[in-house]
C-alpha cells in the first residue's frame, strides 16, 4: 500500500531476459544452410542402409567345384565351366581356368539359373564315359551391409537327382563350402567377394 493509500502497481519485467525467442517458421527456415541437401545427401550414402542399384547390380563370386573320391583333393579329374541356362545362350557357357569359376552374377529372386557344373568321370577313376553335376544359383539378393542372401540347389547328373539347399547368407570376403544334400562327394566351394556393376 502506497503513502497515498492507494493500491500498489505490480511490477512487470517487460525485458526478455533469460528467455529464448520461439522464431517464426520462415526465420527457422532462413537459418538452415544451403549446402544442407548435398550434405545429407552424402551423409545417406554413407549409411550402411544405403542401397543405389545403380552401383549395385550384380555380385561376384568364385566358386570351386569338388568331387572327393576322384583324384587327390577332388578337383584333378574333373572339368569344371558356368553356363546361364535361363538365357538360353549358348555364348553363356565358359570352361573355368585352373579349377574356379571367377562370376559376376546379376541379382534376381527364384527365377535365377546361374549353373557351376563339372564333366565328371564315371566310375572314377575308370573312364566310362562322364556326368554332368552342377550346383544352380536361383536367387541373389543384397541387404544392408552388402550382405548376400543366395537360395541354390544342386543335380547329381543334369536334370536328375536335384535338391534344393537351404539359402545362405555371405558378408563380403564370406566362403562357404554347399555340399549335394544326398550327395556328400559333390561339394562347391563359394566365396562372395561382394556387390559391384556389371
Amino acid at each position: 500500500i502506497s503513502r497515498s493509500g492507494a493500491p500498489a502497481k505490480e511490477r512487470t519485467d517487460s525485458s526478455r531476459a533469460g528467455k529464448t525467442p520461439i522464431p517464426s517458421l520462415g526465420e527457422a527456415l532462413g537459418q538452415i544452410p544451403t549446402g544442407i541437401g548435398s550434405d545429407l545427401s552424402e551423409g545417406y550414402k554413407a549409411n550402411p542402409f544405403y542401397f543405389d542399384p545403380s552401383l549395385r547390380d550384380h555380385v561376384k563370386l568364385t566358386v570351386t567345384p569338388s568331387n572327393t573320391g576322384c583324384g587327390e583333393g577332388g578337383k584333378q579329374l574333373i572339368k569344371p565351366f558356368y553356363i546361364n541356362s535361363a538365357k538360353g545362350d549358348a555364348k553363356t557357357f565358359q570352361w573355368c581356368v585352373d579349377g574356379t569359376c571367377h562370376l559376376s552374377l546379376e541379382m534376381g529372386g527364384d527365377t535365377l539359373h546361374n549353373d557351376v557344373g563339372f564333366l565328371k568321370l564315371r566310375g572314377c577313376p575308370l573312364h566310362e564315359g562322364y556326368t554332368v553335376p552342377y550346383l544352380r544359383v536361383m536367387k541373389v539378393l543384397l541387404a544392408s551391409y552388402d550382405k548376400m542372401h543366395m537360395g541354390w540347389g544342386a543335380c547329381g547328373e543334369a536334370e536328375t537327382s536335384c535338391e534344393v539347399g537351404p539359402d545362405v547368407s555371405m558378408s563380403p570376403g564370406d566362403c562357404k563350402t554347399l555340399t549335394h544334400p544326398s550327395k556328400p562327394s559333390m561339394k562347391y566351394d563359394v566365396c562372395y567377394d561382394g556387390p559391384g556393376v556389371y
